[in-house]
């Protein structure tokens, strides 16, 4: 019994753990954050505040007890003397740590067997989930908005308190009268207000007096106490009393619907709209369209040596396309060094360290993929045959070499057969999916459809036909070179030699495989162009459902910081009312009741009758002096109008930006299909200045060194425009459907995409759940 008691005061003088009360803390808040969540409209499978243990936020040590941080040198010193005084000692007895950031974590990175980090908008969206210190805070501001609601709930419930103070007194020491008291005194009780403004105490104390070194006594006394006052007028009534709570209880409402607005707007930050994954993915394309500009002004280039060489052009005219080729190259490591810096400020954004290495998840960007790697490879390849076969324009090669570039040449032909097929494939394809309607972008792709269904059939027939006519000459070749069928020839050629006759049967044969080149060349142009209208055409935009009307309506309906901002003003005009009681009188009812053990009990609970107390009674203070509470009267009367004045704000700014998401959504389509039709003009003015400047028309003005240098950079800006022209449709789609509040959250965090209705719950496995508000390829 004497260990239990012992126990028991230590508990009591020591009280509860520190675990205790931070799991105790969890226990009442983490429900509150739950039920509000469902009222804001949103589940979420993580609300708990600590990261899981693979997140680089994780803290391996203890949460109450954790060991001493790596501190900063210099101001360690003054930790250790502050003020040149001995500091503490204690601060290391949990330990010591060498690191912030947990060790190892980066291990749990899914990195690749070269060590990168390939990132895709959902793998990005998972790593954000996981490291984010914006998300953590976020997370952390709900939670607290939670814990104090507590307080404010706390208040209305029995609030008991124990308390003691001993004390020992020594008088007039040294003489006779000499006296020392040790004196105890308990108190056990506990409060209590209610929801019309009125307050109960209930105090029990118990005192004990202990006199020796004089006249020896003891005495035990005890008091009951009971007090209750009520409020009539000033502080009186439930608008006032409950003020607090109410508003603690909405503010947790309000910062729930923040919270999924945030989460909202973390997924369209991470994966879709300016400085995210869709962005990242737009400086590729541009590097990708910027190298492309490289290898054409280098192309440029060297066919201005060729033909400065040949005296066909100037070093005036070499050197400006010279230049242009610098700027191509410097463009294109510009653009790598700015894909760079946006990737270390991504990995930031993720809560990843800048230094980690990470590969970027192209794949939307395949229909920019104009036309196949491997059919621009063979189009090369073919235009160096050609000019390998120019080359020998002065000097045809011998009969067995020419044979030899005949094999070459069916090789090659050969070679673009499949590519007819391919392309073939992919037109029939576009035809089954063209854009209804008879706006011009459709009407325009129906007519370049029917244009080109009728003459593309014609050229498999075509690649047979110079294929088969290469073979003819080629046999021909062949013939003439065997025995007594060469005899024959040679004899034909009216006695001028076996060498004389050779070479004019090389030099027809070199005639007949250069024209037989230029049409193979021809033909892969037209293979290369046919597949590049077919892909522009066939990226397109997905339609937008939403009129202005609609979109409005909508908006004003399920807009949360609408709500928010609605719910503010009946705060404020609460406020008002509350702010007008503080002006009234001071009116309060007093009723208290005291019981004691008279002058000499015989225990602690002996009460007597005449030691008892009774007392009921009013208060009253007029309303002389209100001006602190006129001013704030005057104020909240001011803050209600300033509430109604930024809720009618915030509603016209949610339509001002619907209007504009709108708006801008009509004219990136309008700026999107002219870029398509951009990019098509230009690239047939390059292939027109390319084939003046091989094949000038006699009379005309030389321009062609610098229409082709225009033609270069106008593809070049017309490919940046319509790849610009479709992520940002797609960011500012995505930017709708957050003014709208029409984005729906799953558990993980993951839009809910309208567009995709076989998605109704858990992620399919392998899926990338960011992808489905990503432009698919039409």
């Amino acid at each position: 019994m004497r260990r239990a008691g012992v126990l028991l005061l230590i508990a009591v003088c020591t009280g509860c753990t520190r675990a205790f009360w931070r799991t105790d803390a969890d226990r009442e808040t983490y429900p509150i954050v739950a039920e509000r969540a469902a009222e804001a409209g949103f589940a979420t499978d993580r609300l708990a505040l600590d990261p899981p243990p693979q997140s680089r936020l994780a803290d391996p040590t203890s949460p109450d007890t954790p060991p001493k941080p790596p501190d900063d040198p210099v101001a360690a010193a003054h930790m250790a003397r502050p003020n040149g005084m001995h500091g503490a000692l204690g601060w290391r007895k949990h330990g010591e740590m060498d690191l912030i950031e947990p060790p190892g974590w980066e291990r749990s990175l899914p990195l690749g067997p070269d060590g990168r980090l390939t990132l895709s908008a959902g793998r990005a969206f998972e790593l954000a989930l996981l490291h984010s210190r914006e998300y953590q805070t976020q997370l952390e501001q709900l939670y607290l908005s939670a814990l104090a609601l507590t307080l404010n709930r706390f208040e209305f419930q029995t609030r008991w308190f124990l308390r003691n103070a001993t004390d020992y007194v020594s008088a007039a020491g040294g003489t006779p009268g000499e006296t020392s008291t040790f004196r105890t005194v308990s108190n056990l009780g506990f409060q209590r207000s209610f929801a019309a403004g009125g307050q109960l105490l209930v105090d029990f104390a118990n005192s004990f007096v202990l006199e020796y070194l004089g006249k020896s006594r003891t005495g035990v006394s005890s008091t009951f106490v009971v007090n209750f006052v009520q409020p009539l007028l000033r502080n009186a009534g439930r608008k006032v009393r409950l003020e607090q709570l109410t508003q603690a209880e909405r503010d947790v409402l309000y910062a729930a619907r923040e919270f999924y607005r945030f989460r909202k707007q973390f997924w369209a930050s991470v994966t879709t709209l300016d400085g995210g994954y869709l962005s990242l993915l737009l400086q590729v394309q541009t590097i990708r369209n910027a190298e492309s500009n490289r290898a054409g002004q280098d192309q440029n280039l060297r066919l201005h040596e060729e033909l400065f060489a040949g005296g066909k052009k100037s070093i005036v005219e070499v050197d400006q396309v010279f230049q242009n080729a610098l700027l191509a190259r410097l463009n294109v490591t510009t653009t790598e060094a700015n894909l760079q810096t946006s990737l270390d400020q991504y990995k930031v954004r993720l809560g990843v360290p800048p230094r980690v290495p990470v590969t970027l998840d192209d794949s939307v960007l395949r229909p920019f993929v104009l036309v196949e790697p491997m059919l621009e490879v063979l189009r090369n390849e073919v235009e160096d045959y050609q000019k390998a076969r120019n080359r020998d324009i002065d000097t045809p090669p011998r009969l067995d070499d020419l044979r030899q570039q005949y094999v070459e040449f069916d090789t090659l032909a050969g070679r673009v057969e499949p590519f007819v097929a391919a392309v073939a494939a992919e037109l029939a394809d576009w035809g089954q999916n063209l854009p209804p309607g008879n706006d011009d972008p459709a009407r325009r792709a129906r007519e370049t459809y029917g244009q080109f269904s009728e003459t593309f059939p014609e050229t498999a027939g075509d690649l047979g036909r110079i294929r088969g006519a290469a073979r003819t000459d080629a046999a021909r070749l062949a013939e003439w070179s065997e025995g007594p069928a060469r005899a024959a020839r040679v004899g034909l050629t009216g006695g001028l030699g076996a060498a004389t006759a050779d070479a004019m049967q090389s030099r027809g044969g070199w005639d007949a495989l250069v024209v037989h080149t230029r049409k193979l060349l021809t033909l892969t142009d037209t293979i290369t162009a046919v597949q590049t209208l077919v892909r522009i055409n066939r990226i397109t935009l997905p339609p937008i459902t939403w009129t202005e009307a609609d979109g409005l309506a909508y908006a004003k309906a399920n807009r949360l910081d609408l709500q928010t901002a609605q719910a503010a003003v009946t705060d404020a005009w609460r406020k008002m009312w509350v702010a007008a009681n503080a002006l009234r009188s001071d009116l309060n009812l007093v009723a208290d009741a005291q019981f004691g053990t008279g002058v000499e009990p015989r225990n602690a609970f002996d009460f007597a009758a005449d030691a008892n107390r009774f007392r009921v009674g009013v208060q009253f203070d007029g309303p002389l002096n209100r001006k602190a509470e006129r001013n704030a009267y005057r104020a909240s009367q001011i803050a209600y109008q300033q509430a109604r004045r930024a809720y009618m704000a915030l509603s016209d700014q949610v339509e001002q930006s619907v209007r504009a998401d709108l708006r801008n959504l009509d004219l990136t389509r309008v700026n999107f299909e002219i870029a398509r039709l951009r990019v098509v003009s230009a690239a047939r003015q390059l292939e027109g200045a390319r084939q003046q400047l091989l094949r000038p028309q006699k009379g005309e003005a030389d321009a062609s060194t610098i229409n082709v240098l225009n033609a270069l950079n106008a593809l070049l800006d017309a490919r940046n425009a319509l790849a610009a022209g479709y992520i940002s449709f797609e960011q500012l789609r995505v930017q709708l459907l957050l003014d709208l509040e029409a984005l729906t959250l799953d558990p993980r965090g993951y839009p809910i995409d309208e567009r995709r209705p076989d998605f109704a719950g858990d992620r399919p496995a392998g899926a990338d759940p960011a992808a489905r508000l990503l432009l698919p390829p039409r």
